[in-house]
């Protein structure tokens, strides 16, 4: 019996179809509700930021967008990155953070920064086990009153 091995790939997104433009910010509202992607959101991250799409065999099953911080040209910031629910546990989003990582130096960048919630654990555990992120501080009422932040670092040259 042959057993078909899943291919992930990971690709930049400049430009998007209706169909990938749904499947886009569907993913991303599965993942952060009223705070996700939309249809004005989406465009400038295409145009003036990065957006990085990892497909499972094929179909779209993560999304990641990336701003560089003005004040600091070798840092960039990860403003989302989300895997759809049907392809969670299958290393979607370790490849994409990977990839992620890996083309960072080649771009210019030493390091990479995100905010997550301090009781998504999953999360923290990707970040900070797999990816040695390190916690640089808690940003309290981040996003308003309530919604706080731990702010976490990737340094390539401490990784």
């Amino acid at each position: 019996m042959d057993i078909a091995i899943p291919v992930i790939s990971v690709e930049i997104v400049t430009t998007v179809d209706d169909d990938l433009r749904e499947t886009l910010l569907s993913i991303d509202e599965e993942a952060f509700g009223s705070a996700s992607l939309n249809e004005w959101s989406l465009p400038p991250f295409l145009h003036y930021g990065r957006v990085y799409l990892a497909r499972f065999n094929g179909k779209p099953a993560g999304i990641a967008q990336l701003m560089r911080d003005w004040r600091d040209l070798e840092l960039v910031y990860l403003y989302g990155y989300a895997v759809a629910v049907d392809y969670q546990g299958y290393q979607v989003g370790t490849t994409l953070l990977r990839h992620i990582f890996e083309a960072l130096p080649r771009a210019g960048f030493k390091r990479l920064q995100l905010t997550v919630h301090p009781e998504n654990l999953a999360a923290m555990h990707i970040y900070e086990d797999k990816f040695r992120m390190q916690r640089i501080s808690f940003l309290k009422d981040y996003y308003g009153p309530g919604e706080d932040r731990w702010l976490l670092e990737w340094n390539w040259e401490k990784s």
